[in-house]
């Protein structure tokens, strides 16, 4: 799957990163819609199960993320995913206690849909991965009236503090 992927790629940086200039100590994943659940899972991922000593990330970033698949197999467009009901929920960071206890920012646009809204609570409130015990520093924030389509440039309130940031 691309979460495996995901997890091969980190392992990866990981193991081989300081030789390309990486400081493998500093990662922090991070994305938008599908990749803020790739971010996620990254987190809930067991990582001594994939033979790491400590899990590999220093702290992650989700914007309206797609944190549970569950309704996805209800969808006419899961004839592309083929997600089953068991699948959906494997692969739901929302469902998952984190294993990696780094900090998680969690945002999402104010003018997002109900869904949209709903998952990223779902994973600040306690009752998923950013509010679990044992996580650091998770908050959410509401970036305003964005929608999911918006360019999520200039989302986040430190945005234009970022290195290479030219608008």
């Amino acid at each position: 799957t691309i979460v495996d992927e995901c997890r091969r790629a980190l392992a990866w940086v990981v193991r081989e990163g300081a030789r390309h200039g990486a400081a493998p100590g500093r990662i922090v994943v991070g994305g938008h819609s599908a990749g803020g659940h790739l971010a996620a899972m990254l987190v809930a991922t067991d990582w001594a199960a994939q033979g790491m000593p400590r899990a590999p990330l220093a702290g992650a970033l989700t914007l309206s993320g797609v944190h549970d698949l569950t309704p996805m197999p209800l969808f006419s467009f899961n004839s592309d995913l083929k997600l089953d009901a068991a699948e959906a929920r494997r692969l739901s960071p929302a469902l998952m206690a984190p294993q990696a206890a780094v900090p998680v920012l969690c945002a999402v646009g104010g003018a997002e849909t109900s869904e949209f809204l709903r998952q990223t609570a779902r994973v600040v409130d306690n009752r998923g991965l950013c509010g679990a015990v044992g996580m650091i520093g998770a908050r959410g924030i509401d970036t305003g009236d964005r929608r999911h389509r918006d360019d999520p440039a200039g989302a986040l309130p430190f945005h234009d503090g970022c290195p290479g940031h030219a608008g």
